[in-house]
């Protein structure tokens, strides 16, 4: 059975270091002798909003530093200049504080990985090599939002589509179909170890950059990911079964999708739940089936 915990609180910065406190054991033994690589999500450089807080990436940081004695990496290839990103955001700011290291994935190595264009052939994205590095242990930092094309964004999104490097973003969004799948594809590639999802404050209507804040107070980690984005569903008030690539995740067994197969630890989903304003052409994204 896997285990996701949420938090609810005022605090960031705290709720997320609570949230992986009540999963600590799991998270130690997945990390053991591997390099930890932080992937916020950086989908503007310029929105807070649309973007993972620094207060988020010090709650993560707060609970490493406990146990985990080697340097983090936090890193992203950003809509953008990624460099902006860590700039207007504040994330300059972790280096004063913690052993961490910056880094910009659209200037790293990539491997070439195949996905499907809308008449089903295959063809090549550029894929981050440290994020397809199995000896990395990566933590997507993702936070609650809707989206224009996939109904929500979550943490296995957050990686699969981080992992992409700018420029070929764009490719990966075919058909409504192919869009889905073509993050399942990316996603099996890189799916993370370990979800930090922050709901302090989240994004409902036109995301993911363009929607509105939603106050919601709550954190959700896991080391199931796909567990932890269908909870997250729950409390965004989102039917699970209509988002396509969390659909196609759980029928390629990339987690645990069943509710009767997740254990909650800390707050109740139903303390928790915030129905959220679904995109103005949310109806249209659910063709994809």
């Amino acid at each position: 059975m896997s285990k996701v915990s949420i938090i609810k609180g005022e605090s960031r910065r705290d709720n997320i270091r609570k949230s992986l406190e009540l999963i600590a054991e799991g998270v130690k033994k997945g990390i053991g002798e591997k390099q930890v690589v932080i992937k916020p999500n950086f989908v503007s450089t310029s929105i807070q909003l649309a973007a993972s807080h620094v207060d988020q990436m010090k709650g993560i940081l707060d609970f490493l530093k406990e146990f985990y004695k080697k340097r983090v990496i936090v890193a992203e290839a950003a809509v953008g200049d990624t460099q902006d990103g860590f700039k207007n955001f504040g994330y300059n700011s972790l280096l004063d504080k913690y052993d961490v290291e910056l880094m910009d994935l659209n200037q790293g190595p990539y491997k070439s990985i195949p996905i499907i264009d809308s008449s089903g052939r295959a063809f090549n994205v550029r894929v981050s090599g440290l994020l397809l590095d199995k000896g990395n242990y990566l933590i997507s930092a993702a936070k609650l939002k809707t989206h224009d094309t996939v109904v929500v964004t979550l943490s296995i999104k957050n990686m699969a589509m981080g992992s992409v490097l700018h420029f070929d973003k764009v490719k990966v969004h075919q058909n409504l179909r192919q869009t889905n799948l073509n993050i399942v594809r990316l996603a099996e590639q890189v799916l993370p170890d370990l979800s930090v999802i922050d709901g302090l404050v989240g994004m409902q209507g036109n995301g993911p950059t363009s929607g509105d804040p939603i106050q919601v107070g709550i954190a959700i980690a896991s080391t199931d990911p796909l567990a932890s984005d269908r909870i997250a569903c729950e409390v965004m008030g989102i039917d699970f079964l209509k988002v396509g690539y969390l659909y196609y995740c759980a029928e390629r067994g990339l987690g645990e999708a069943d509710i009767n197969n997740i254990k909650v630890v800390g707050a109740s989903i139903k303390e928790c739940i915030t129905p959220f304003t679904l995109h103005s052409h949310v109806d249209e994204q659910y063709k994809w089936k």
